[in-house]
C-alpha cells in the first residue's frame, strides 16, 4: 500500500474502486480499491488500524488463512457498494476491510473462550450501526482528508459476519465427514 501511495495519482485512479468501470468490466478495482488512499494520513490511519488488528490476532489463524479473510471482506465491501450502494460512485481505503478483519478476529477470541471478544463484537456493531443512523465518527473526515464512506464499514462488518458462519459451516461439515 506504501508503494501504492507514492505512485503517480493516475495510477492510483486506476487502482481505485469506481462503479462505472467495474461495472465496464474493469473487476480488478473490487480489490485494488481497497489498497489505494486519499493520501498519506489516510494509509497511515489504515495502516496502523492494520497493523494492531494483526499484533492482536494473527495467533488465531495461518497467514494464507488471513488473507483469505482479507480478501473475502474485499470482496463483500465493494460488492456491498456496487449493488447496494449505487450513490458511491468511488472509494478508496481499507477501512471497510478492517472493520470484517476486526470483527473475524474478536469472534475468534470469542470461539476460544476469550470474553472480551463480546465486548469488541458489541463495539465494532455499535459504532457501525452510530455510523449508519448519524454519519462518520466526528473528525474523522478531517483526518482521513475526504468524505468517509460508512457503507463500506458496514458492508465490511458484514463481510467478516458472513466470513465467520462460512467457516464455522465448513468446519460443522468436516467434522461431519
Amino acid at each position: 500500500m506504501v508503494l501504492l501511495q507514492a505512485t503517480p495519482e493516475a495510477l492510483q485512479q486506476q487502482l481505485r474502486y469506481e462503479r462505472e468501470a467495474v461495472m465496464a468490466g474493469q473487476w480488478w478495482r473490487l480489490v485494488s480499491g481497497n489498497l489505494v488512499h486519499l493520501g498519506w494520513a489516510h494509509l497511515a490511519l489504515n495502516g496502523v488500524a492494520l497493523l494492531i488488528g494483526a499484533w492482536l490476532f494473527a495467533a488465531a489463524r495461518t497467514p494464507l488463512a488471513w488473507a483469505a479473510a482479507l480478501l473475502a471482506c474485499a470482496l463483500v465491501v465493494n460488492l456491498g457498494l456496487l449493488w447496494l450502494s449505487p450513490a458511491v460512485w468511488w472509494c478508496v481505503g481499507l477501512s471497510g476491510v478492517l472493520h470484517g478483519f476486526l470483527l473475524i478476529g474478536a469472534c475468534d477470541w470469542v470461539r476460544s473462550g476469550e470474553r472480551i471478544g463480546w465486548l469488541l463484537v458489541a463495539a465494532w456493531t455499535g459504532k457501525v450501526l452510530w455510523e449508519q443512523r448519524q454519519g462518520a465518527v466526528p473528525m474523522s473526515e478531517g483526518l482521513v482528508g475526504g468524505a468517509v464512506i460508512t457503507d463500506a464499514h458496514l458492508y465490511g462488518l458484514l463481510g467478516g459476519l458472513l466470513f465467520v458462519l462460512l467457516e464455522g459451516g465448513w468446519r460443522c461439515w468436516r467434522q461431519r465427514v
